[in-house]
């Protein structure tokens, strides 16, 4: 079959016809369970009813407008980002994408500091372009290696604007989360040498680990909060929230920054509503308990097969699990595949990030299947 999509990642050559929930089906008629949410975005379910009514009555209203005017589902998205981070005063401003809200929190984080770099941990994902890529070429990131408080010690803040903090990478190496101890020292250190707090929370966020933020499980409230992904459900909305004291400094030091789909009254009332959704239906304790089910079930697999599994890793409906080097991780999870699990690989290790209504009983089914496959190799 002739490809006409530029194969910048590779995939399978099954069509996707169908997304409903916690299911994908093909045009086969195959049906699959999501455990990586999209791209980690439909954390309330594919195609939710509810979203899909709140679309149908704002595109009858508004669905984009330019820079002369505000609108209400902007100003009250604002205000309830500021709500669950627990900013007051604070101000937004929204986007399409993680990887613009990211680039714009740095650019911001440059101009209020008057400083030109940024700093990350170093197994932690930014962005695709910009100021937050991972690219050797890159001069503006300065890294800090994972859980080690020697190499904190070695910063030179300088010319650090912020460090960019993201608390349960999926990109780089699997599901890692940094250690308390740690992070205190690096929060620390970066307020000791006025260096802005910035929290992605692209991939963490919007109830992804069992709270709201990623950030919430650690001691410290952050300067800048971003958001994307599970923010629109799927729907390409991402959010820059500050504080009281950084939106208090545009009066003193402005900065225009414009582009086309800037607070779309269309992403904003779509967020509202995904937002309505998880708190209506305590999705974040439900991500706890069912991440918590998930984890028994991948700890007494790995109690099954010492000999192969090396680890597993969670928080809330983050999870990981890690094979030793003897174990082909990728042919499992092309198996897993083929059995109608849709799941992350990396590293030798697979990536389970599944809507947070996904069922015990689906949980069920997909270690069901890694078993079978482990049993044969």
């Amino acid at each position: 079959m002739k490809k006409d999509i530029i194969p910048f990642y590779s995939c399978s050559d099954k069509l996707i016809v169908k997304s409903k929930d916690c299911y994908l089906f093909d045009s086969d008629g195959k049906k699959y369970i999501d455990f990586e949410s999209g791209v980690w975005c439909a954390n309330i379910g594919h195609s939710n009813t509810q979203v899909i009514k709140r679309i149908n009555t704002q595109i009858k209203e508004s669905i984009h407008h330019g820079y002369h005017f505000r609108n209400n589902s902007a100003e009250r998205l604002s205000l309830k980002l500021q709500q669950l981070i627990g900013f007051k005063n604070g101000a937004n401003v929204f986007l399409s994408s993680g990887s613009e809200a990211v680039n714009l929190s740095i650019t911001l984080a440059r101009h209020f500091t008057g400083k030109k770099k940024i700093l990350k941990i170093n197994n932690s994902y930014l962005s695709a372009y910009g100021f937050g890529q991972i690219s050797d070429e890159n001069a503006s990131i300065v890294n800090v290696r994972f859980n080690d408080s020697d190499s904190i010690h070695h910063i030179d803040f300088t010319d650090i604007s912020a460090l960019v903090v993201e608390t349960g990478g999926a990109s780089v190496e699997m599901i890692r989360f940094p250690d308390n101890e740690f992070m205190d020292e690096l929060i620390r250190d970066c307020r000791k040498n006025s260096c802005l707090i910035i929290a992605d929370e692209v991939t963490t966020g919007i109830g992804r680990l069992g709270k709201w933020f990623g950030f919430q499980y650690y001691d410290f409230i952050p300067d800048m909060v971003v958001a994307g992904k599970a923010l629109g459900n799927g729907y390409p909305i991402s959010s820059v929230t500050i504080n009281s004291v950084l939106a208090g400094k545009f009066e003193q030091k402005p900065l225009r920054y414009a582009q086309s789909h800037q607070n779309d009254p269309l992403g904003c009332s779509v967020a509202l509503e995904v937002i309505k959704i998880i708190e209506t239906n305590n999705l974040i304790e439900r991500s706890r308990e069912t991440g918590d089910y998930f984890k028994q079930q991948l700890d007494q697999i790995k109690f099954r097969y010492p000999e192969k599994i090396k680890e597993v890793r969670a928080r809330g409906l983050m999870l990981a699990i890690e094979f030793k080097e003897s174990v082909n991780g990728e042919l499992i999870s092309r198996e897993l595949f083929d059995y109608g699990m849709v799941i992350g690989y990396k590293l030798n290790t697979l990536r389970f990030l599944p809507p947070l209504i996904i069922t015990n009983l689906d949980i069920d089914k997909l270690v069901r299947n890694l078993d079978k496959v482990l049993q044969k190799k």
